[in-house]
């Protein structure tokens, strides 16, 4: 049973709020970090919260931003988002052991294809990381068309949601002393949609200086789709409401329902918006969609953020990068069937890559590549020529799938991260393995060590090398954790010169 008493007020510089202490952790929820994105600050930047007078209670999370579920990834978090949502989203939560400390923080941008998902999700328990010296922020942001459709004329277009996100660790960066935080210790760290947000964050030029390590899950800087692509989707968007780009009244007055509805719409035929356009999308666009995708080329992102990180965007900042094995056995058959249009795309034929066709599921094998492993190598190369302090891993664990179920699959590793297995029946089920505490609290504590120190130490895995172009020595995280030199190297050799 937890037992909760109050904490002592904390004053940021937007006023003061009152949180709640258990079982020794301090936890301050449903702090507004900005003002509701509705009405006439729609589809514009977000704006910082007015200040307000007294003690605000902190000791409940806020409202989350209106939800597009996926069936699939909904499955997987188990009904673990459970607050309402409402207009007043733009919140944060902090969880610190000590607020007149200066410990390490962790700033976690949760996942959910851009589309749902909240900070308040229980698995995301800060007390976790807290119990070991981390100070850790959760938030919510702006999700799918109001996050990242591409509204010609506004500032931040087709990036609002990226905004949200710098916004916070502006937040942090003015706020988290107050808390016990060290804000010259400042690691951001995400899975899936949240992974790739960091990759697209460390091109960004609003976002330097705001964080000094990262840590990518199923994430990379290839969450992004030039601007022509996303102005044809956005276009066709607002045309399918009756609503012009300049029509300010219209779009502040926009209902959340119907801008779901008309972005559903053009999702079943956007492959044909884009044809006749004359555009097509590119690989990662194949893969997943344009419909949640950060814009490359706008006032935000001026050009894709590989490119960024390539010109030493990312430089100074240390990076754990990883994938799980089977990351899209989750996503079902039908997903999977995309396999040969994706090899046409990337390779000019149907037939996937011989090196594949040696796997039990050649389509989940490419498919995993394409859409994780590759753009995290990627991502990993173009940082190493401004900075050695890289890190990778894979998560193995549950691989090569038993029985009926279906590996390391996509989103297994955020219980192992957060050291909550306890909340993950779910995907355990899916994977097909009872789950690990002893894995778990190796895992939680090397991420610990890489926010604390940038190296991902714990005393049950192994010396773990950081990555160079020579060895690629990545972490290979098992019932028996190994270093792995170079891991499905030939894999790796057959995306040599194909664009993304």
């Amino acid at each position: 049973m937890t037992t909760v008493v109050h904490a002592p007020i904390v004053r940021t510089r937007h006023g003061a709020v009152r949180g709640a202490r258990e079982e020794g952790i301090f936890a301050f929820r449903g702090i507004p970090y900005a003002e509701p994105p509705v009405g006439p600050l729609r589809f514009r930047p977000p704006v910082p919260r007015h200040s307000w007078d007294g003690v605000r209670d902190a000791t409940r999370f806020g409202a989350r931003h209106v939800q597009d579920h996926d069936a699939v990834e909904s499955a997987l978090m188990n009904g673990l988002t459970r607050q309402p949502a409402g207009d007043d989203c733009l919140n944060l939560n902090v969880w610190t052991p000590d607020p007149a400390a200066a410990l390490p923080v962790l700033v976690w941008i949760h996942g959910g294809s851009l589309k749902f998902g909240a900070g308040s999700d229980a698995v995301y328990d800060g007390a976790t990381f807290a119990r070991d010296g981390v100070v850790t922020v959760t938030f919510n942001y702006r999700l799918h068309p109001a996050g990242f459709l591409y509204v010609p004329g506004r500032p931040g277009a087709g990036a609002f949601g990226l905004l949200d996100q710098i916004a916070v660790l502006e937040w942090v960066r003015d706020n988290i002393t107050a808390f016990g935080g060290d804000p010259a210790r400042i690691t951001v760290a995400g899975e899936s949609a949240g992974g790739f947000s960091i990759g697209e964050l460390l091109g960004a030029p609003a976002a330097a200086g705001l964080f000094h390590r990262a840590i990518l899950q199923s994430g990379a800087a290839s969450f992004d789709v030039p601007v022509e692509i996303a102005r044809a989707y956005g276009e066709a968007v607002l045309g399918r409401l009756g609503i012009s780009s300049g029509d300010g009244a219209a779009l502040a007055a926009l209902d959340d329902d119907a801008l779901l509805a008309a972005t559903r719409e053009v999702e079943r035929d956007v492959l044909g918006v884009l044809a006749a356009a004359g555009r097509r999308p590119n690989l990662m666009g194949r893969t997943t969609g344009v419909t949640s995708l950060v814009t490359a080329g706008g006032d935000i992102l001026p050009r894709p953020a590989l490119d960024e990180v390539a010109a030493g965007a990312a430089g100074g900042v240390d990076l754990l990068i990883g994938t799980t094995l089977d990351e899209t056995a989750v996503f079902g058959p039908a997903f999977a069937a995309t396999a040969p249009g994706i090899a046409e795309a990337a390779f000019g034929s149907p037939e996937l890559p011989a090196p594949y066709l040696r796997h039990p599921d050649p389509a989940v094998r490419f498919i995993t590549d394409v859409m994780f492993r590759i753009p995290a190598i990627r991502l990993a190369e173009a940082a190493l020529a401004h900075h050695p302090r890289v890190h990778m891993y894979l998560l193995a664990w549950g691989s090569p799938a038993r029985g009926e179920g279906l590996g390391a699959i996509h989103g297994l590793d955020i219980p192992f991260v957060w050291d909550r297995v306890d909340l993950a029946d779910a995907i355990f089920a899916l994977s097909g393995r009872a789950p690990s505490s002893a894995l778990a609290a190796a895992i939680h504590g090397a991420w610990v060590g890489f926010i604390t120190n940038g190296t991902p130490v714990h005393p049950d895995l192994p010396d773990w090398p950081a990555y160079d172009l020579e060895r690629r020595a990545t972490m290979w995280l098992d019932e028996q954790s190994r270093v792995v030199d170079d891991p499905m190297a030939d894999e790796r050799r057959a995306w040599r010169g194909v664009e993304y």
